[in-house]
């Protein structure tokens, strides 16, 4: 395997659509970063490998809730 494939599950980046390597072991959500254009994307959907833009805004809710 070459070192910059990480898996053998392959997406394709929603802005740039590079092929993406993904580690075998993802789960539903996990953050992955685009390596050509570098954006924040996330799982979406594991069969067939469905990569998104991560949600940040979510993700500040999520924080400011747990910090109460």
């Amino acid at each position: 395997m070459s070192p910059n494939k990480t898996g053998r599950e392959k997406a394709r980046c929603p802005e740039c659509l590079a092929a993406i390597w993904i580690k075998d072991d993802v789960e539903l959500w996990d953050p992955i970063t685009c390596p050509e254009c570098h954006a924040a994307l996330q799982v979406v959907r594991l069969r067939p490998l469905e990569l998104d833009y991560l949600d940040e805004e979510w993700e500040d809710e999520v924080y400011d809730e747990e910090e109460e």
